[in-house]
């Protein structure tokens, strides 16, 4: 009687994981051309995005689509305090670019916390072009 019991507490304790609770993700585009999003920023609550590999909870990936000469430049914030900022110039490699402003704090982003990212077109880095960007604030349901 002891063993279907385990079995199934085992399989439920190996389905839990940080995001169960809720799924943060969410993405943000820059302006949209005749080949699509030239560029998108992706916030993954929980995912397959740690630094030399594994999984990492709250992290952004940054797709630089088009080769088209520009780059794509990604600033975060938490809670409205600026964090970090990131560029990807690569053009249509659909290889994301890993960043993780979030690390710095020891739980990550919380529950309830607000989540701020922007993305833009840029000449080089810091060279932005205005008109393109897309930026998006989300209250975190899990953290």
């Amino acid at each position: 009687m002891l063993l279907p019991v385990a079995a199934a507490l085992t399989v439920v304790l190996a389905q839990a994981n940080p995001a169960a609770a809720g799924n943060d993700d969410f993405e943000v585009w820059t302006n949209y051309d005749r080949y699509g999003f030239a560029g998108i920023v992706r916030f993954v609550d929980y995912g397959p995005g740690a630094p030399g590999g594994g999984n990492n909870d709250d992290y952004l990936e940054i797709y630089d689509n088009h080769p088209d000469g520009h780059g794509v430049q990604v600033w975060a914030w938490l809670h409205g305090k600026y964090l970090d900022t990131k560029y990807h110039g690569a053009g249509s490699t659909n290889n994301p670019v890993y960043f993780d402003p979030y690390a710095i704090f020891p739980k990550n982003v919380a529950a309830g916390e607000r989540i701020g990212v922007k993305i833009c077109l840029v000449d080089g880095i810091n060279n932005l072009i205005e008109d393109s960007c897309g930026s998006f604030e989300w209250q975190s349901i899990d953290g």
